[in-house]
């Protein structure tokens, strides 16, 4: 499951605007980085990007020897994570069917063991059993961003992009999700990139991010 990161020459622009040009970034397994964001920055269009997630791009992203920019859907949803600041879940389905979506969709799983998955995934961040059966309109807005984040990491994925996690979360409820994530990146040995300005989880990055004329500037920790 080890993964490497490697991103050359990025170039993201968009009609009346350019955001980010000939970006290189090298990513180490078992990394954890956060993109320092201010407001409008293009920070969640970078990790979307970044993702493969966009059309408008250039260049290449390595994840090991798959061009993200050039994978199909397949790949990207297979091995790619990406847990939104708001929404992001499918209206038509309870909690429980959003978090399991994935491996429906990419794994050969029975449904007693995808069940297990979703009840193994939902404890181990915390989330009521009883929000399962709710629709996503019925959650608040930490809970749809904690369940997105569990449909993130369910397919295991070698990079999770993580945009603006800690929205109306309470400062200890960050710390002990970051705890996880960064257990989580060590003993997968993948990557973890996430878009925070939040001073909690700044400190806990191996590497901080600033975005400045459309490029990236390291920010000592």
């Amino acid at each position: 499951m080890t993964a490497s990161l490697t991103i050359e020459n990025l170039r993201l622009e968009y009609p009346d605007a350019l955001l980010f040009d000939d970006i290189h970034l090298s990513v180490q397994p078992g990394s954890l980085i956060v993109f320092e964001t201010n407001v409008l920055d293009g920070a969640t269009s970078l990790l979307k990007g970044i993702g493969g997630m966009l059309s408008n791009i250039d260049g290449h992203v390595w994840l090991n020897d798959i061009d993200l920019l050039r994978a199909d859907a397949h790949q990207r949803a297979r091995h790619v994570g990406f847990v939104y600041e708001e929404h992001g879940l499918i209206s038509l389905y309870n909690v429980f069917q959003n978090i399991g979506l994935p491996l429906e969709f990419h794994t050969n799983l029975l449904a007693d063991e995808m069940a297990s998955k979703v009840f193994n995934i939902v404890d181990r961040l915390r989330i009521d059993r009883e929000l399962l059966d709710k629709q996503p309109h019925e959650l608040n807005d930490v809970q749809t961003r904690m369940v997105n984040l569990a449909r993130a990491l369910i397919i295991e994925p070698n990079l999770l992009l993580i945009d603006e996690l800690e929205g109306g979360m309470p400062d200890d409820m960050i710390d002990w999700t970051m705890e996880m994530l960064l257990e989580r990146t060590r003993a997968t040995q993948t990557v973890t990139l996430i878009t925070s300005s939040h001073e909690h989880i700044l400190r806990e990055a191996d590497r901080v991010l600033k975005i400045e004329n459309c490029q990236l500037s390291e920010r000592q920790t």
